[in-house]
């Protein structure tokens, strides 16, 4: 069993908050589920329930709140405990691929918004002096629009499976 110490003195993880206690907390790494154990003063929330010098057993990614104010940094807990029993457990991988399927929201999102505007400046450029090619930036541009739209639908419906 693996223990890390959070607080604001001589601590693995180190928080300096006014609220927070020289040893504030514990986090145990217990047949791979993650104990914690509240040694503080002024308590922690944890799904919006105070504990006081408790233990409890949480998932990582769950909202933790030392004194009830300063969240739990998570990236430094699974860094320093990680769960050796079998890889990641499941609510760190959903972390993972939320963070992963947003990445790829945003940079659809940009491109998506880019391609239509750039044909649409295009062909109003154009259209005066090169027929041609301005009817062939509006055409890019509308297609972009209908695998936008496309697209976004067919994520959709994914994501609802």
């Amino acid at each position: 069993m693996k223990t890390i110490t959070i607080g604001k003195l001589n601590c693995d993880i180190v928080i300096q908050d006014s609220y927070i206690s020289r040893k504030h907390a514990e986090i145990s790494l217990v047949d791979g589920q993650y104990v914690y154990r509240d040694l503080s003063k002024n308590g922690t929330t944890i799904n919006g329930r105070v504990y006081h010098n408790e233990k409890i057993v949480i998932a990582p990614g769950t909202p933790v709140y030392l004194a009830n104010k300063v969240p739990l940094p998570w990236h430094q807990v699974l860094m320093l405990l990680p769960n050796v029993s079998g890889g990641m457990v499941g609510s760190e991988k959903a972390i993972q691929d939320v963070s992963y399927k947003d990445s790829i929201s945003v940079g659809w999102g940009i491109i998506s918004f880019l391609f239509p505007i750039v044909g649409f400046i295009l062909y109003f450029v154009w259209r005066d002096t090169e027929h041609s090619k301005a009817k062939q930036a509006a055409n890019i541009a509308w297609i972009s629009i209908g695998i936008s739209f496309a697209i976004g639908f067919i994520s959709g419906l994914a994501a609802s499976f």
